[in-house]
C-alpha cells in the first residue's frame, strides 16, 4: 500500500509504508487502533515512520514504527486528487516488454533499478477491466483481473491488485469486461522477481471520480 502526504490543503510526496520483513509486507501493523480494520483507498491515515527504507526501484519506501498503531483521520474525495496527478510525458518507466497476457507490463530488473520512482498517480480517459484465466498453456493456470488503458499516448494491460476491485470482478466468469470513465489509478512498479529478473507494472488502486 502507498499514498501521498496530506497537509490539510493538498497532496505532497509519495510514501510507501513497509515493514522490516524481507519483502517489506505489512500484516497486523497496518490495522487501525481501536477499530482493527484495514485502511481503504481515500482514507486519511496518521502513520508513524522510523525513516526511509528504499529497496531497488522503490525509493518511496519508509519503515513503519510497529510500536504506534495507525490512526484513521478521515476521508478525502477522489476529485481532490486531480491537482496532484502525475502527468507522464512518455512511457511509464519503460515500454517494449510484456508478459504473455499483459501489455507493456514488464521492466527488466537492470532498467527498473535505475528508476528514481516506482509510483504514479494517473487518470486515463477510459479503463477497461477484464478477468480471465492466464498461464494455462504453461501449466500454471491462474485467474487474473487486468486493466487496459492508454496514458500519454501509450497503451497498457496491467494486472490489478486492488483487493476491492479484484473481489468484485473475480465474481464474474472469464471473459467478463466492464469500463470506467476517467478513473484515478495508483500505478506501482513491483519489487524485483528474482526468477524472472524483472519488475512488473501493477494497478494497485482504482478510484472512481464523482462530482
Amino acid at each position: 500500500m502507498a499514498g501521498k502526504e496530506w497537509d490539510g490543503r493538498g497532496l505532497g510526496a509519495w510514501c510507501r509504508p513497509v515493514s522490516a520483513r524481507d519483502r517489506g509486507e505489512l500484516t497486523a501493523e497496518r490495522w487501525y487502533a481501536r477499530t482493527w480494520r484495514d485502511p481503504q483507498l481515500l482514507d486519511l491515515i496518521e502513520v508513524t515512520l522510523q525513516g526511509p527504507r528504499p529497496s531497488g526501484c522503490q525509493t518511496e519506501n519508509h519503515l513503519v514504527d510497529t510500536n504506534v498503531r495507525w490512526r484513521f483521520a478521515g476521508r478525502i474525495a477522489a476529485r481532490l486528487l486531480v491537482p496532484a496527478l502525475d502527468i507522464p510525458s512518455g512511457p511509464l518507466w519503460m515500454n517494449g516488454e510484456s508478459t504473455a497476457s499483459g501489455l507493456n507490463d514488464r521492466v527488466p530488473a537492470a532498467i527498473a533499478e535505475r528508476q528514481r520512482h516506482s509510483l504514479v498517480l494517473g487518470q486515463p480517459e477510459l479503463l477497461t477491466i477484464t478477468v480471465g484465466t492466464e498461464g494455462a498453456d504453461r501449466g500454471n493456470p491462474r485467474r487474473r483481473v487486468r486493466g487496459h488503458f492508454s496514458l500519454a499516448g501509450h497503451d497498457y494491460g496491467l494486472a490489478i491488485t486492488d483487493p476491492v476491485v479484484e473481489k468484485q470482478i473475480m465474481a464474474n466468469p472469464d471473459g467478463f469486461s466492464t469500463e470506467l470513465q476517467n478513473p484515478i489509478l495508483c500505478i506501482s512498479l513491483s519489487e524485483k522477481f528474482d526468477a524472472q529478473n524483472a519488475c512488473y507494472k501493477l494497478i494497485a488502486g482504482v478510484m472512481r471520480v464523482t462530482a
